[in-house]
């Protein structure tokens, strides 16, 4: 009497049985070429990552000196509204459209929560800026 396995074969059993996974399996020193090829593709990875924008091209470095003036468009203003009275520390925010216009500013102030000195904060943003008063907020920085 002949017994006769009729499972199905697993799913390791299929990669064990595979003809490329043997051949594979007789290539000797087949750890360190897998790990060789790890770190090649590692290396890659993480040189693409800390280039970052230099591989893009020249186009963003517009977007970059834009950000950058931005950046001390923002501390100027910042500046200039904690030299009002109460304002005490101050951050801002400028946000512009694509078509660069100043579409909001952002001010959060530790002393915002003084009407007057809110009602100042407006008014010398909107004046610094140029900008009318509905697109300026300000709120009490914690």
């Amino acid at each position: 009497m002949e017994v006769r396995d009729d499972r199905k074969q697993g799913v390791l059993d299929r990669i064990k049985s595979n003809s490329f996974v043997q051949k594979v399996r007789g290539i000797k020193n087949i750890q360190l070429i897998a790990a060789v090829f790890i770190i090649a593709v590692a290396l890659l990875i993480y040189s693409t990552v800390a280039t970052g924008n230099a591989l893009k091209g020249g186009s963003d470095s517009a977007v970059t000196a834009n950000d950058s003036a931005m950046n001390d468009e923002e501390k100027k203003l910042s500046e200039i509204l904690a030299g009002i009275e109460g304002a005490g520390e101050v951050r801002t925010m400028i946000t512009r459209n694509e078509e660069g216009q100043i579409a909001g500013i952002l001010v959060t102030a530790q002393g915002a929560d003084d009407i007057s000195v809110m009602l100042k904060l407006i008014a010398a943003t909107t004046t610094a800026m140029g900008v009318d008063k509905k697109i300026v907020d300000v709120y009490t920085m914690k």
